[in-house]
């Protein structure tokens, strides 16, 4: 049987396929995990009654009646998946994983993430890194993702969430439908082509302002995972701690004051040297090794 990712229209002989195997619902559901895997990111211009079509044969083909309903409750039980799985990503490894509800992620490089399915919560826990998350709704059964006490839900969507800003916040990128986030601050609603960051400790500051992001934007934000960095004013600690997950030879700055200044350009994630050497030219300093790895900044007078 042929499958896409997510067609508008279920494929013929769909019901008679499910009922020659009871494990045969499971399967659909990872393969099209899979298939999402290497779709393109979707942006705000995906409308929701599109991403609704797309998905009302699956909610039949699970839910119906007849051999679906068979299907249905094999499914409940294979979504339910392990109790405890752990996904952690060494330097320099990008990961991607077709989860047992149908959902995937792409894992950054020195990630890690700990899943804990249930029967009425699917919760990812994230210890460090980034991943970008491609979520199968589930009204009855969310699907969260929780950083210490920052819990972003999903409503229908495909999201990133960064653990890694040297500031220590917690920044959430979505690129289609929408997520709901709870922080200390408070509850912000995020929509396709929106980004904030949250802090784990401001429990009685502002809500965190809400940034509309340009589609060439997103792409350039999630180009880690093709192994670029892509820098359009961002600082260069970040910049270091996103060489330093893909690269064994560790960089380090110089100063404080050096790491707050902005970088433009493209690099390759696993080129540290030569990131630090052009680094170190646009900034009209120097880089240099020292035996823990490469420092770029003015040597010590």
């Amino acid at each position: 049987m042929k499958i896409d990712a997510a067609p508008d229209q279920p494929p013929p002989g769909l019901n008679e396929w499910f009922a020659q195997n009871p494990k045969h619902a499971g399967a659909l559901l990872r393969a099209q995990a899979t298939l999402a895997l290497f779709e393109p990111a979707s942006h705000a211009e995906d409308s929701p009654a599109e991403s609704g079509k797309a998905s009302n044969w699956k909610r039949l083909a699970i839910a119906g009646g007849g051999t679906a309903a068979l299907a249905a409750s094999v499914a409940a039980f294979l979504l339910i998946g392990p109790p405890n799985e752990r996904y952690e990503t060494q330097i320099g490894e990008v990961r991607s994983v077709a989860l047992s509800d149908g959902s995937s992620v792409s894992i950054d490089a020195k990630s890690r993430i700990d899943i804990a399915f249930d029967a009425t919560h699917r919760d990812v826990h994230m210890q460090s890194g980034k991943a970008l998350f491609r979520a199968a709704h589930n009204a009855e059964r969310p699907f969260r993702v929780i950083v210490d006490n920052i819990v972003i839900t999903d409503i229908g969507t495909t999201f990133q969430v960064a653990d890694d800003d040297p500031s220590g916040d917690v920044e959430v990128l979505v690129t289609q439908g929408a997520v709901r986030v709870d922080a200390p601050a408070g509850r912000v609603d995020l929509t396709a082509g929106q980004r904030a960051r949250f802090s784990k400790l401001a429990a009685n500051g502002p809500l965190p302002k809400t940034v509309r992001i340009a589609p060439a934007d997103i792409e350039r934000m999630l180009a880690w995972r093709d192994g670029r960095l892509e820098l359009d004013g961002e600082t260069l600690d970040s910049a270091v701690a996103a060489i330093n997950r893909h690269s064994r030879l560790q960089l380090r700055v110089g100063n404080a004051g050096l790491g707050r200044e902005s970088l433009y350009g493209s690099f390759r994630m696993d080129d540290a040297a030569g990131f630090a050497r052009a680094a170190a030219v646009s900034l009209g300093t120097e880089a240099r090794s020292d035996p823990d790895g490469i420092v770029i900044g003015p040597s010590k007078k």
